[in-house]
Order: C-alpha cells, then structure tokens, then sequence
C-alpha cells in the first residue's frame, strides 16, 4: 500500500541501505509504514560510504540515510523520528505531539542510540569503563531497565499499539541477545516474540538470523 502524506501519494524515497547494519531496523521501519522506497545498496568492502556521491548524502560516510526529496536524514534515531512523523500507514507508528504517550515514546526511541548501542559496545569489547565516565550507565543497568519495562509490555511498548520505539528497541535488543552481549530474560523473550513475528520484521529479516 502507498503512504499518504495531509492527503497526497508520496513519491518513493531513497533508502541507502546495507543489510548487514543497524539500516536493517530502517528497512523494517518502512515496510511497517508501507510507502514506496527505492534501495540503494551501499558496500563496505568497496569503498561506496567514501566516495564524493555518497559523502554528499552523509559526510560522516555512514548508513542508514534517506534521500526524500530535497530532504536528507541521516542517524538511525532521526530517521525513524522523522519517518513516524511524516509517513501514515494505516496503523500509525508515532504518537502525536499533543498525545500524553508521546514523552515516553521519544524516550524509548532515544533509549536505542543513548544507552543499548554503548552498552552493547561495551559488552562486545569488554573495557571496562569507570562508572563516572559512563554517562550512559552499565551494561547491566541497561538490562535492567529495560526488563523492568519491556515485563509490562502488551505486547508492544505502548499494548497494542505499535511504533517505530518498538522497532528501534525490538532491533537493537534482539542483535545484542543474538551475538551473546546480553542475556535473555523473561520480559525480553516475550517482548521480541510478539515484535519479531510481525510480518514486516520476518520479511526483512527472513534468512539473515
């Protein structure tokens, strides 16, 4: 189904995309939302993230990116943010501005970048960080709140209203249970069953596990 936009088709977007990356949660992010996309791949061992075309999208020489238009979001948070907000599937992914959800929602969908990605780094590399410098607190700190939140989960953050917050923490939590940085607990296998059997999700991710 094409998305709409106050009304109107939108026209595809492009979606710089590699599947091996963090751009995995965006892909699911649009097929959750439904609007037209277009993929363009982006190889690591090629050097597509350094050349002048692809630096223009992102200087850092990062994916995911979208090209909407004239409009160029880069950083996995920002581009579902600004994906939730603009593009309506039939099931909305976002609260609104005015909706009492919307507080706690932006702070799951920071929750992602802010605290799950160092704490998986850490738990990958095994440096020990003092907890003074660890703004983003421990790895074991991060599994605890999110057991405590994801154990009242219904089955999504917010019952059965389903958001990009779910795809963000659902992705993130799901990679780092898979490669071994965290451990799975009660609310975190319930949580990932009901957002990985979604039918989006097994699209994208059907083969990769």
């Amino acid at each position: 189904m094409r998305a709409r936009f106050k009304g109107r088709p939108i026209m595809a977007l492009e979606f710089y995309h590699n599947p091996q990356s963090r751009a995995a949660m965006t892909h699911w992010l649009l097929e959750e939302i439904g609007c037209d996309y277009t993929i363009k791949p982006v190889a690591y061992e090629d050097g597509s993230m350094r050349t002048p075309e692809f630096l223009a999208i992102n200087p850092m020489g990062k994916i995911p990116a979208i090209k909407d238009g004239d409009t160029i979001v880069t950083e996995t948070t920002a581009i579902a943010i600004y994906l939730a907000d603009k593009y309506k599937s039939p099931n909305d992914l976002a609260p609104g501005i005015d909706d009492p959800r919307r507080g706690e929602y932006l702070r799951w969908v920071a929750f992602q970048t802010g605290a799950i990605d160092p704490a998986m780094m850490q738990a990958s590399t095994k440096v020990e960080i003092p907890r003074q410098a660890a703004g983003w607190g421990n790895v074991e700190l991060v599994m605890d709140v999110l057991d405590q939140r994801l154990a009242k989960a219904d089955p999504y953050l917010f019952d059965d209203f389903f958001t990009a917050a779910d795809v963000l923490i659902g992705g993130a939590l799901g990679w780092a249970i898979q490669f071994g940085m965290f451990e799975m607990r009660p609310g975190f296998e319930n949580y990932l069953k009901a957002v990985q059997a979604r039918p989006a999700f097994q699209k994208v991710f059907a083969g990769q596990e």
